[in-house]
Protein backbone atom coordinates (compact mmCIF):
# COMPACT_ATOMS: atom_id res chain seq x y z
CA UNK A 1 0.00 0.00 0.00
CA UNK A 2 2.81 2.41 0.91
CA UNK A 3 4.48 1.91 -2.46
CA UNK A 4 1.19 2.33 -4.32
CA UNK A 5 0.55 5.66 -2.60
CA UNK A 6 4.07 6.83 -3.31
CA UNK A 7 3.71 5.73 -6.90
CA UNK A 8 0.65 7.96 -7.20
CA UNK A 9 2.55 10.86 -5.66
CA UNK A 10 5.49 10.30 -7.98
CA UNK A 11 3.24 10.15 -11.03
CA UNK A 12 1.55 13.40 -10.02
CA UNK A 13 4.91 15.14 -9.50
CA UNK A 14 6.17 13.93 -12.87
CA UNK A 15 3.04 15.17 -14.60
CA UNK A 16 3.39 18.55 -12.92
CA UNK A 17 7.06 18.69 -13.84
CA UNK A 18 6.34 17.87 -17.45
CA UNK A 19 3.61 20.50 -17.54
CA UNK A 20 6.17 23.12 -16.47
CA UNK A 21 8.55 22.42 -19.38
CA UNK A 22 8.85 25.34 -21.81
CA UNK A 23 7.70 24.74 -25.41
CA UNK A 24 10.39 23.70 -27.82
CA UNK A 25 11.76 26.65 -29.84
CA UNK A 26 10.91 26.81 -33.54
CA UNK A 27 13.63 25.34 -35.75
CA UNK A 28 15.95 27.89 -37.39
CA UNK A 29 17.86 27.59 -40.58
CA UNK A 30 21.45 26.36 -40.02
CA UNK A 31 24.19 28.99 -40.31
CA UNK A 32 26.90 28.08 -42.80
CA UNK A 33 30.21 26.99 -41.23
CA UNK A 34 28.60 27.16 -37.70
CA UNK A 35 29.63 24.55 -35.13
CA UNK A 36 26.80 22.10 -34.26
CA UNK A 37 25.05 23.10 -31.05
CA UNK A 38 24.68 20.51 -28.29
CA UNK A 39 21.00 20.58 -27.20
CA UNK A 40 20.41 21.36 -23.53
CA UNK A 41 18.53 18.84 -21.37
CA UNK A 42 14.98 20.26 -21.17
CA UNK A 43 14.49 18.47 -17.83
CA UNK A 44 17.51 20.12 -16.20
CA UNK A 45 15.51 22.81 -14.33
CA UNK A 46 13.00 20.22 -13.09
CA UNK A 47 15.79 17.90 -11.95
CA UNK A 48 17.53 20.74 -10.11
CA UNK A 49 14.28 21.67 -8.34
CA UNK A 50 13.57 18.12 -7.15
CA UNK A 51 17.17 17.62 -6.07
CA UNK A 52 17.03 20.78 -3.97
CA UNK A 53 13.77 19.63 -2.39
CA UNK A 54 15.20 16.19 -1.64
CA UNK A 55 18.21 17.71 0.11
CA UNK A 56 15.99 20.08 2.11
CA UNK A 57 13.67 17.27 3.20
CA UNK A 58 16.63 15.10 4.20
CA UNK A 59 18.19 17.96 6.19
CA UNK A 60 14.92 18.58 8.07
CA UNK A 61 14.47 14.88 8.84
CA UNK A 62 11.40 14.46 6.61
CA UNK A 63 12.48 11.10 5.23
CA UNK A 64 9.07 10.23 3.73
CA UNK A 65 9.05 13.24 1.40
CA UNK A 66 12.78 12.92 0.73
CA UNK A 67 12.18 9.37 -0.52
CA UNK A 68 9.50 10.60 -2.93
CA UNK A 69 11.83 13.27 -4.34
CA UNK A 70 14.74 10.84 -4.83
CA UNK A 71 12.36 8.40 -6.49
CA UNK A 72 11.22 11.12 -8.89
CA UNK A 73 14.85 11.93 -9.67
CA UNK A 74 15.66 8.29 -10.47
CA UNK A 75 12.84 8.36 -13.01
CA UNK A 76 13.89 11.67 -14.49
CA UNK A 77 17.59 10.69 -14.70
CA UNK A 78 17.87 6.91 -14.51
CA UNK A 79 21.48 7.07 -15.74
CA UNK A 80 22.73 8.94 -12.64
CA UNK A 81 23.97 6.61 -9.89
CA UNK A 82 23.81 9.40 -7.31
CA UNK A 83 20.02 9.46 -7.28
CA UNK A 84 19.72 5.68 -7.01
CA UNK A 85 22.20 5.64 -4.12
CA UNK A 86 20.38 8.42 -2.31
CA UNK A 87 17.03 6.63 -2.77
CA UNK A 88 18.46 3.39 -1.38
CA UNK A 89 20.05 5.20 1.57
CA UNK A 90 16.83 7.08 2.38
CA UNK A 91 14.76 3.92 2.31
CA UNK A 92 17.25 2.22 4.60
CA UNK A 93 17.03 5.16 7.01
CA UNK A 94 13.23 4.98 6.96
CA UNK A 95 13.35 1.27 7.75
CA UNK A 96 15.74 1.85 10.64
CA UNK A 97 13.74 4.71 12.16
CA UNK A 98 10.48 2.76 11.80
CA UNK A 99 11.95 -0.41 13.35
CA UNK A 100 13.52 1.42 16.30
CA UNK A 101 10.37 3.38 17.16
CA UNK A 102 8.11 0.37 16.64
CA UNK A 103 10.23 -1.62 19.07
CA UNK A 104 10.20 1.28 21.54
CA UNK A 105 6.41 1.63 21.22
CA UNK A 106 5.77 -2.08 21.82
CA UNK A 107 8.05 -2.03 24.87
CA UNK A 108 6.17 1.00 26.25
CA UNK A 109 2.84 -0.78 25.74
CA UNK A 110 4.07 -3.80 27.70
CA UNK A 111 5.18 -1.56 30.58
CA UNK A 112 1.89 0.35 30.59
CA UNK A 113 3.36 3.66 29.34
CA UNK A 114 0.64 4.41 26.81
CA UNK A 115 1.62 8.04 26.18
CA UNK A 116 5.22 7.11 25.37
CA UNK A 117 3.95 4.28 23.17
CA UNK A 118 1.65 6.67 21.26
CA UNK A 119 4.54 9.05 20.57
CA UNK A 120 6.72 6.19 19.30
CA UNK A 121 4.00 4.85 16.98
CA UNK A 122 3.35 8.35 15.61
CA UNK A 123 7.06 8.67 14.82
CA UNK A 124 6.84 5.44 12.84
CA UNK A 125 3.89 6.77 10.85
CA UNK A 126 5.72 10.05 10.21
CA UNK A 127 8.33 8.22 8.12
CA UNK A 128 6.17 5.29 7.00
CA UNK A 129 2.52 6.48 6.81
CA UNK A 130 1.19 3.04 5.84
CA UNK A 131 2.93 1.04 8.58
CA UNK A 132 0.17 -1.37 9.63
CA UNK A 133 1.83 -2.38 12.94
CA UNK A 134 2.11 1.22 14.17
CA UNK A 135 -1.47 2.02 13.11
CA UNK A 136 -2.75 -1.07 14.91
CA UNK A 137 -0.74 -0.14 17.99
CA UNK A 138 -2.42 3.26 18.13
CA UNK A 139 -5.87 1.70 17.68
CA UNK A 140 -5.20 -0.77 20.51
CA UNK A 141 -4.14 2.08 22.81
CA UNK A 142 -7.36 3.98 22.05
CA UNK A 143 -9.45 0.86 22.70
CA UNK A 144 -7.77 0.37 26.09
CA UNK A 145 -8.47 3.99 27.00
CA UNK A 146 -12.13 3.60 26.05
CA UNK A 147 -12.38 0.34 27.99
CA UNK A 148 -11.01 2.03 31.12
CA UNK A 149 -13.42 4.94 30.75
CA UNK A 150 -16.36 2.60 30.26
CA UNK A 151 -15.35 0.45 33.24
CA UNK A 152 -15.13 3.53 35.48
CA UNK A 153 -18.51 4.76 34.31
CA UNK A 154 -20.08 1.34 34.72
CA UNK A 155 -18.86 1.27 38.34
CA UNK A 156 -20.37 4.72 38.90
CA UNK A 157 -23.65 3.56 37.34
CA UNK A 158 -23.82 0.66 39.79
CA UNK A 159 -23.21 3.03 42.69
CA UNK A 160 -25.93 5.40 41.44
CA UNK A 161 -28.32 2.46 41.03
CA UNK A 162 -27.71 1.37 44.61
CA UNK A 163 -28.27 4.90 45.96
CA UNK A 164 -31.42 5.41 43.84
CA UNK A 165 -32.87 2.07 45.00
CA UNK A 166 -32.17 2.92 48.64
CA UNK A 167 -33.88 6.33 48.33
CA UNK A 168 -36.86 5.16 46.24
CA UNK A 169 -40.20 5.16 48.12
CA UNK A 170 -41.75 1.79 48.70
CA UNK A 171 -44.48 1.10 46.16
CA UNK A 172 -47.76 -0.53 47.05
CA UNK A 173 -47.63 -4.31 46.64
CA UNK A 174 -48.62 -5.36 43.14
CA UNK A 175 -51.44 -7.75 42.59
CA UNK A 176 -50.41 -11.39 42.39
CA UNK A 177 -51.47 -11.64 38.76
CA UNK A 178 -49.47 -8.58 37.71
CA UNK A 179 -46.38 -9.77 39.60
CA UNK A 180 -46.49 -13.18 37.92
CA UNK A 181 -47.08 -11.54 34.53
CA UNK A 182 -44.00 -9.32 35.00
CA UNK A 183 -41.79 -12.21 36.08
CA UNK A 184 -42.79 -14.19 33.00
CA UNK A 185 -41.76 -11.31 30.74
CA UNK A 186 -38.46 -10.82 32.58
CA UNK A 187 -37.76 -14.52 32.28
CA UNK A 188 -38.22 -14.27 28.50
CA UNK A 189 -35.57 -11.53 28.40
CA UNK A 190 -33.14 -13.40 30.65
CA UNK A 191 -33.59 -16.63 28.69
CA UNK A 192 -32.07 -14.97 25.62
CA UNK A 193 -35.13 -13.79 23.69
CA UNK A 194 -34.03 -10.18 23.79
CA UNK A 195 -36.37 -8.86 21.09
CA UNK A 196 -39.41 -10.73 22.42
CA UNK A 197 -38.63 -9.84 26.03
CA UNK A 198 -38.32 -6.15 25.21
CA UNK A 199 -41.58 -6.21 23.28
CA UNK A 200 -43.42 -7.75 26.23
CA UNK A 201 -41.80 -5.44 28.78
CA UNK A 202 -42.75 -2.36 26.74
CA UNK A 203 -46.32 -3.64 26.63
CA UNK A 204 -46.31 -4.10 30.42
CA UNK A 205 -45.01 -0.57 31.04
CA UNK A 206 -47.58 0.85 28.63
CA UNK A 207 -50.34 -0.91 30.62
CA UNK A 208 -48.88 -0.02 34.06
CA UNK A 209 -47.10 3.34 33.67
CA UNK A 210 -47.48 4.26 37.38
CA UNK A 211 -45.97 1.01 38.74
CA UNK A 212 -42.63 2.58 39.71
CA UNK A 213 -41.28 -0.50 41.48
CA UNK A 214 -41.92 -2.65 38.40
CA UNK A 215 -40.36 -0.07 36.08
CA UNK A 216 -37.24 0.12 38.23
CA UNK A 217 -36.98 -3.66 38.20
CA UNK A 218 -37.44 -3.76 34.41
CA UNK A 219 -34.83 -1.03 33.88
CA UNK A 220 -32.24 -2.87 35.97
CA UNK A 221 -32.92 -6.16 34.17
CA UNK A 222 -32.57 -4.57 30.72
CA UNK A 223 -29.43 -2.62 31.59
CA UNK A 224 -27.85 -5.77 33.04
CA UNK A 225 -28.50 -7.44 29.70
CA UNK A 226 -26.89 -4.44 27.95
CA UNK A 227 -23.80 -4.67 30.15
CA UNK A 228 -23.54 -8.36 29.40
CA UNK A 229 -23.47 -7.66 25.65
CA UNK A 230 -20.94 -4.86 26.11
CA UNK A 231 -18.64 -7.05 28.21
CA UNK A 232 -18.61 -9.52 25.30
CA UNK A 233 -17.58 -6.79 22.88
CA UNK A 234 -21.03 -6.61 21.22
CA UNK A 235 -21.36 -2.85 21.63
CA UNK A 236 -23.79 -2.37 18.76
CA UNK A 237 -26.19 -4.85 20.39
CA UNK A 238 -25.66 -3.23 23.80
CA UNK A 239 -26.49 0.35 22.79
CA UNK A 240 -30.21 -0.14 21.96
CA UNK A 241 -30.60 -2.04 25.24
CA UNK A 242 -29.12 0.85 27.22
CA UNK A 243 -31.56 3.21 25.48
CA UNK A 244 -34.47 0.81 26.11
CA UNK A 245 -33.57 0.59 29.82
CA UNK A 246 -33.63 4.39 30.09
CA UNK A 247 -37.05 4.63 28.44
CA UNK A 248 -38.61 1.72 30.35
CA UNK A 249 -37.45 2.93 33.76
CA UNK A 250 -38.56 6.51 33.20
CA UNK A 251 -36.51 7.94 36.08
CA UNK A 252 -33.13 6.50 35.11
CA UNK A 253 -30.01 7.79 36.91
CA UNK A 254 -28.09 10.44 34.96
CA UNK A 255 -25.21 8.01 34.50
CA UNK A 256 -27.30 5.77 32.22
CA UNK A 257 -27.84 8.26 29.36
CA UNK A 258 -24.26 9.53 29.83
CA UNK A 259 -22.91 6.01 29.29
CA UNK A 260 -25.17 5.48 26.28
CA UNK A 261 -23.83 8.70 24.75
CA UNK A 262 -20.24 7.60 25.39
CA UNK A 263 -20.98 4.29 23.69
CA UNK A 264 -22.48 6.09 20.70
CA UNK A 265 -19.34 8.20 20.29
CA UNK A 266 -17.11 5.12 20.62
CA UNK A 267 -19.06 3.30 17.89
CA UNK A 268 -18.92 6.41 15.71
CA UNK A 269 -15.14 6.56 16.15
CA UNK A 270 -14.81 2.85 15.33
CA UNK A 271 -16.74 3.19 12.06
CA UNK A 272 -14.81 6.37 11.22
CA UNK A 273 -11.56 4.36 11.50
CA UNK A 274 -13.02 1.63 9.28
CA UNK A 275 -14.10 4.16 6.69
CA UNK A 276 -10.75 5.95 6.73
CA UNK A 277 -8.88 2.69 6.13
CA UNK A 278 -11.24 1.65 3.32
CA UNK A 279 -11.11 4.99 1.46
CA UNK A 280 -7.90 4.02 -0.32
CA UNK A 281 -9.11 0.66 -1.61
CA UNK A 282 -12.93 0.41 -1.50
CA UNK A 283 -14.92 3.65 -1.73
CA UNK A 284 -18.43 2.08 -1.42
CA UNK A 285 -17.40 0.28 1.78
CA UNK A 286 -15.77 3.46 3.09
CA UNK A 287 -18.90 5.53 2.39
CA UNK A 288 -21.13 2.98 4.14
CA UNK A 289 -18.87 2.91 7.22
CA UNK A 290 -18.70 6.72 7.40
CA UNK A 291 -22.48 7.00 7.08
CA UNK A 292 -22.81 4.54 9.98
CA UNK A 293 -20.34 6.65 11.97
CA UNK A 294 -22.55 9.70 11.49
CA UNK A 295 -25.68 7.74 12.38
CA UNK A 296 -24.19 6.99 15.78
CA UNK A 297 -22.83 10.51 16.25
CA UNK A 298 -24.24 13.14 13.86
CA UNK A 299 -21.84 15.68 15.39
CA UNK A 300 -18.72 13.77 14.31
CA UNK A 301 -17.14 16.51 12.18
CA UNK A 302 -14.24 14.33 11.02
CA UNK A 303 -16.63 11.67 9.75
CA UNK A 304 -18.81 14.18 7.89
CA UNK A 305 -15.74 15.76 6.27
CA UNK A 306 -14.26 12.41 5.24
CA UNK A 307 -17.65 11.24 3.94
CA UNK A 308 -17.92 14.31 1.71
CA UNK A 309 -14.42 13.67 0.37
CA UNK A 310 -15.20 9.99 -0.30
CA UNK A 311 -18.44 10.81 -2.14
CA UNK A 312 -16.64 13.43 -4.23
CA UNK A 313 -13.92 10.92 -5.13
CA UNK A 314 -16.57 8.35 -6.06
CA UNK A 315 -18.39 10.82 -8.30
CA UNK A 316 -15.14 11.71 -10.06
CA UNK A 317 -14.33 8.04 -10.63
CA UNK A 318 -17.79 7.48 -12.09
CA UNK A 319 -17.29 10.45 -14.39
CA UNK A 320 -13.97 9.00 -15.58
CA UNK A 321 -15.48 5.55 -16.14
CA UNK A 322 -18.53 6.94 -17.95
CA UNK A 323 -18.23 6.32 -21.71
CA UNK A 324 -18.11 9.46 -23.81
CA UNK A 325 -21.32 10.57 -25.48
CA UNK A 326 -21.54 9.59 -29.15
CA UNK A 327 -20.69 12.33 -31.61
CA UNK A 328 -23.61 13.77 -33.49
Amino acid sequence: MRHSLRACAVALILLMGCAELPPAPAPTAPTPNARPRVPENPLAPTIATHRQRALQYRASGDLANAEIEWHVLTLLSPELAEFREQLTATRAAIGQVAAENLQSGNAAVRSGETERASVAFLRVLAVDPDNADAAQGLRDIEKRKLARIQADRAAKVRQDDARATAKAPRAAPAEAGNSYDLEQRLEMLNAGDTAGGLRELRAYVAANPQDRAARQKIGVAVIDRAREFESQGAREQALPLYEAAIALRGDAPAAWPAHAQTLRKALSAEYYDRGTLAVRTDLPTAIKALETSLRYDPGNFKASTRLAEAKLAQSRLKAIDKPPAPKK
